[in-house]
Formats: C-alpha cells, sequence, structure tokens
C-alpha cells in the first residue's frame, strides 16, 4: 500500500471509529431462528465467492431461511465475470468508494439500512470499507472474526485460533450461531 493510500485509510479509520454507533441494544438470535440474515465478504477471487454462495446455498437448504443478503467487496476497479450482481448477492468495487476509502453508493446504502436479525462478516482479514459497513449496519446481531478492530463493531467475536482461511472461518460461525439460545439448550436449564 502506497504511502498516501496508508494516510487515506489512517483517516478513514479515525472517522469511523467516531461514527461508530454505541448506543445499540444488540438482540443475540440464533441463525436457524432469524428471518432475514446479512453477510459482507471479500470477493478476493472466484474460489472465494464460490465459498460464500454455497454457505449461503446451504443456509436456505438446510434452515429454511428465504431472506438472505449478501455483499461482497471488490478490491479492484473493473468487477471480473464471476461478480456481476445475482439475486441475493450485490457486489461493490473500488470506484464506489470515496477519498477516504469510505463505500457510497445505492447498494452499500440500501445493506446498511437492512434490519437484519444477524449480519455476518466473513471477512479472514480487517478491510476499512468492509468494517465501515459493519459499522453502520442497521442490523440487531453482528458477528465476525475476532480481532481489536472488529472490538468496536461487532456483537461476536469469534476467535479463528490463528486460522486465516474462509471455510474454517464459515465452520466456527456457523457452528456458534446454532448455539447461541438454541433450542436443545434451553430444556436442559
Amino acid at each position: 500500500m502506497k504511502v498516501l493510500d496508508r494516510i487515506k485509510e489512517w483517516m478513514g479509520r479515525r472517522a469511523l471509529v467516531k461514527e461508530a454507533q454505541t448506543d445499540r441494544k444488540p438482540l443475540a438470535k440464533n441463525l436457524a431462528m432469524s428471518v432475514k440474515v446479512g453477510l459482507i465478504y471479500l470477493a478476493a477471487d472466484e474460489v472465494a465467492h464460490n465459498q460464500v454462495r454455497n454457505y449461503v446455498k446451504k443456509i436456505k437448504e438446510e434452515l429454511g431461511l428465504t431472506r438472505i443478503m449478501a455483499l461482497g467487496y471488490c478490491d479492484e476497479k473493473a468487477l471480473p465475470h464471476y461478480l456481476h450482481p445475482k439475486l441475493n448477492f450485490d457486489v461493490f468495487s473500488v470506484k464506489d468508494l470515496n477519498w477516504y476509502r469510505i463505500p457510497h453508493g445505492n447498494v452499500v446504502q440500501n445493506f446498511m439500512a437492512e434490519e437484519f436479525d444477524v449480519l455476518i462478516d466473513l471477512t479472514v482479514h480487517d478491510l476499512l470499507p468492509l468494517q465501515y459497513i459493519l459499522a453502520k449496519s442497521k442490523a440487531r446481531f453482528k458477528v465476525g472474526r475476532q480481532s481489536a478492530t472488529n472490538a468496536h463493531f461487532l456483537d461476536m467475536m469469534i476467535d479463528t485460533a490463528g486460522a486465516d482461511s474462509l471455510p474454517q472461518l464459515i465452520a466456527n460461525l456457523d457452528r456458534y450461531l446454532m448455539m447461541i439460545n438454541s433450542p436443545e439448550t434451553a430444556h436442559m436449564n
């Protein structure tokens, strides 16, 4: 990253921490009992995009959830062929960022305005554009990977124990989201 880009990112992060919602009252919800689910992810390549698509397909089939929206970020100006918007999948890119690397545009604004029951952050590294969406989202419960910067925005963080692959993160998040307020554990008490 160039020096100017680092300065832009630093200024964007400062603005983000100032704007982060501190008066939220999160509502923990089991993934299976959710109605509306959002996912954000880095569409680094076709493999990562397909892993997220397969996870969405799995949630739909196994849990019967139909209201799932995924928003991917492509760190390039031109979108690759596999990222053109499809039903329930939107994408934004570098051209949708302002000078401070803060995302804007209808796709981003509409996603942040949705009141998801659960918003899942599927990023394995801190990315300002996606963390901005995470911080500004109206979601009731925000879940993702444990990191120092994510602590400001997430309601539940999953320690990945150094494993920084997308499939491992998806597996861990899925497992813990199914444990929250689980009907099976409620009957044991």
